[in-house]
C-alpha cells in the first residue's frame, strides 16, 4: 500500500483549561513575542472549563487530511506526550505547555511504508539523525517533503531545518515563525513579501504563510495568492495551523489549484477554532 501522506511529528493527550482570570500583555516592539498571557503569581486562578483530547500535529494533520478523503498515516512517538492549554476564554488565544519528549519520533514505521508525500513538524531535541534519514527516504521513494516547523526547531535545530528547507516541496509556518526564520538568516523583516521572499530562497517551491486575523498566504515563488478569514465565533484558536495545513495538503495533494487548496485550508481552520480542541471541528470531505 502506498499512502498520500505520512504525517510525522508529535502524538499528544491534550488537556485545556479555558478561563477568564489572564491578562493579554501587548509587547509590540519584541517583534518574536507580540504579546503574552500573565496570571497573577501566587493566585489561586478559577477556570470555567477543563477538556481533555487528543492531538499533535501527526494527529491533527493525519486525521484533518484523512476526513477529507486522503489516505494517510501518522508517525510519533513511541509514548505519547502530554500538553497542558492555557486558553483565554474570552478571546480564544493560547499557550501551550508541551513536553520537551513529544519530539522524540520513532521512525521505524516510516522505513516499512512508502508514500506520496512526508510532512515533518514538531521534532525537538538533537534531530539532526532523523532529518538524514527522512532526506534519505524520500530520495530513495520519491516522496515530496512539506515542513511545518514547531518553534523548538527553529530555534534548536535551525541547521538541521535548513536541510529539510532545501528539499522541500511545501512548507507551512505563521508569521511569528517566519519572522524567527528572517532574525536567523540576519533579516530583521516582519513584511510578509519579504519573509515569502526569505523562505523560498531556503529552497521550498509552495510557501504557506498564515497570520492570525489577517488570514493565510501562499505563493508558488511566481505570485503570491491570499485568502481572508472567515469570520466566526472562536472558541479556541489551537490546532488552527494544523487544520489550514490539513485542508490545503486536502485538496491540494488531489489535484486542486493553489486558490482552491488555500480556500479549502482557510475553512478547515475557521470551522476548527469553533470547538475547544484541535480535531472536533475538522472537516469531512
Amino acid at each position: 500500500m502506498k499512502y498520500d501522506l505520512i504525517s510525522i511529528g508529535s502524538i499528544t493527550k491534550d488537556i485545556f483549561v479555558l478561563t477568564e482570570r489572564g491578562k493579554i500583555f501587548k509587547t509590540p516592539k519584541d517583534k518574536l513575542a507580540l504579546a503574552w498571557l500573565g496570571f497573577e503569581l501566587g493566585e489561586k486562578i478559577s477556570v470555567q472549563e477543563v477538556v481533555e483530547s487528543a492531538g499533535g500535529v501527526a494527529t491533527n494533520l493525519s486525521l484533518g487530511t484523512k476526513k477529507l478523503g486522503l489516505n494517510s498515516f501518522p508517525v510519533g512517538p513511541v509514548k505519547p506526550a502530554t500538553s497542558v492549554i492555557i486558553v483565554d476564554k474570552r478571546t480564544g488565544e493560547r499557550v501551550i505547555f508541551y513536553q520537551k519528549s513529544s519530539g522524540a519520533v520513532n521512525l521505524k514505521p516510516l522505513r516499512e511504508k512508502k508514500a506520496k508525500y512526508i510532512s515533518v513538524s514538531s521534532l525537538t531535541g538533537n534531530w539532526n539523525g532523523q532529518a538524514n534519514e527522512i532526506m534519505a527516504y524520500i530520495k530513495k521513494n520519491k516522496a515530496k517533503l512539506i515542513v511545518a516547523p514547531s518553534t523548538s526547531m527553529i530555534r534548536e535545530g535551525y541547521i538541521s531545518l535548513k536541510k529539510l528547507f532545501s528539499q522541500s516541496e511545501i512548507i507551512f509556518l505563521n508569521k511569528n515563525e517566519a519572522t524567527e526564520i528572517a532574525f536567523n538568516e540576519k533579516n530583521k523583516t516582519s513584511n510578509v513579501g519579504s519573509l515569502i521572499k526569505i523562505l523560498h530562497k531556503l529552497g521550498p517551491k509552495i510557501v504557506c504563510l498564515t497570520d492570525g486575523r489577517k488570514g493565510a498566504y501562499c505563493s508558488d515563488g511566481r505570485k503570491i495568492f491570499h485568502c481572508p478569514i472567515q469570520k466566526v465565533k472562536t472558541v479556541d484558536v489551537t490546532g488552527a495551523g494544523d487544520a489550514f495545513a490539513s485542508g490545503f495538503l486536502g485538496k491540494y495533494i488531489k489535484g486542486g489549484s493553489i486558490q482552491e487548496s488555500l480556500r479549502m485550508g482557510i475553512r478547515n481552520s475557521a470551522n476548527v477554532v469553533r470547538y475547544v480542541g484541535t480535531i472536533r471541528g475538522l472537516l469531512k470531505k
